[in-house]
């Protein structure tokens, strides 16, 4: 038997048309109708009932379909296996992380962690931080970095780093010798605030600069790296952890402006976990040393 009949057998079930599981598939439709023909000749029975460009699952079809996942996840987690040990891989660890950390500080910890375990595969999965206490409950990860305490009763956090806020605003177009301080009020007035790119701080810091600037519009930009991109490009300006903005400010691409009208809480990196495996503890005890 062919895997390939078997990807094909279980495309065209699932859009219920050869032509557009070839399509999906990336192979002409007769490859594909080669396939099932080749499968049902080695079963012994019609997998499809064919009218017109339609076709449908015969009863025997629809019974197969769970044999033919297992056999194709099988083989796909076979090859897996195979590859990572043939990388020299003897095991693996899992991460789940926001994506202001994931872009910030994790480079140097699994720069890090690799060079003291280099047998270990790390995986890692960028997601919102909201997610990831869950994603770690769950067990799809062995640990999660985020920038928000655990929230579920089956995960604990703790705070393994904190850094301040800065604001930050376009470049004002002149040489770095010639630019004056960053009239913030200013900036508030002639620019959009660039709101929730990060989970926790947004609504006590939008609070301050509407009493310090009541008349202030707002774009609210979920992420932290769209967000810097608008600022370098003057659309905006906003309140960001240093962490993420330390590059741009040394090249000159934004320009930071102190604010000593509005208290800017700190914001802080959760190691989130619930029962890691040898190589998360491992991971973490990295993080711990490194942060």
């Amino acid at each position: 038997m062919n895997i390939q009949w078997i990807e094909s057998f279980l495309t065209a079930a699932r859009v219920e048309n050869f032509r557009k599981a070839a399509t999906a598939l990336y192979v002409s439709q007769p490859t594909v109708t080669v396939h099932i023909h080749q499968l049902e000749k080695l079963i012994g029975a019609e997998l499809f009932e064919r009218t017109g460009r339609k076709v449908v699952l015969t009863h025997l079809g629809r019974e197969f379909v769970p044999y033919a996942r297992k056999m194709y996840d099988s083989y796909h987690e076979g090859i897996s296996y195979m590859d990572k040990k043939v990388q020299g891989y003897q095991s693996e660890v899992n991460l789940a992380v926001s994506p202001l950390v994931a872009s910030t500080y994790l480079p140097h910890w699994v720069k890090a962690f690799v060079k003291r375990y280099p047998k270990i595969e790390v995986n890692v999965d960028v997601i919102e931080s909201a997610l990831i206490d869950q994603t770690v409950e769950l067990g799809n990860a062995d640990i999660g970095l985020s920038r928000s305490p655990a929230q579920t009763s089956g995960a604990t956090s703790v705070c393994i780093q904190t850094e301040k806020l800065v604001f930050v605003a376009p470049h004002d177009g002149y040489d770095a010798e010639r630019s004056l301080p960053v009239d913030v009020e200013e900036v508030l007035r002639t620019h959009r605030l660039l709101t929730h790119n990060h989970p926790l701080y947004w609504d006590d810091v939008l609070l301050s600069c509407k009493h310090f600037v009541p008349d202030l519009q707002e774009m609210k930009v979920s992420q932290v790296h769209v967000t810097k991109r608008f600022i370098e490009e003057g659309m905006g300006c906003s309140f960001l952890p240093l962490s993420a903005v330390r590059r741009e400010l040394a090249e000159g691409r934004m320009l930071e402006g102190e604010v000593p009208d509005i208290l800017l809480p700190t914001v802080s990196t959760y190691l989130i976990k619930k029962s890691p495996s040898k190589e998360g503890e491992a991971f973490a005890n990295i993080v711990r040393e490194l942060a």
